[in-house]
């Protein structure tokens, strides 16, 4: 999976984590108990960790589009992945 194909699927999780957090959120409002403020605070963590991976794509946009298009370059010339990057490999 590419390093684009992964940023996709962050956008797609933290749209996910948004709508189960407003359920939460609603959750809470119609019923606060200790469950339910457990259950929102589980799903704003979820939330925040989703957005924090998101953020740090969208902050180096530029260096991962980059990496992306050196490691193409790399598998058609060399046959591999290129070694250097400057950005964190997204997958294994």
């Amino acid at each position: 999976m590419s390093d684009l194909n992964l940023i996709a699927e962050y956008i797609l999780n933290a749209m996910q984590a948004v709508v189960e957090a407003h359920d939460a959120t609603e959750n809470l409002k119609n019923s606060t108990n200790h469950r339910a403020l457990d259950e929102f605070r589980g799903k704003m963590a979820e939330l925040q960790e989703h957005l924090s991976k998101l953020k740090m794509v969208l902050d180096n946009e530029e260096a991962f589009a980059m990496d992306e298009l050196v490691d193409a370059l790399s598998r058609i010339f060399m046959g591999h992945q290129a070694e250097y990057r400057r950005t964190p490999r997204m997958s294994k």
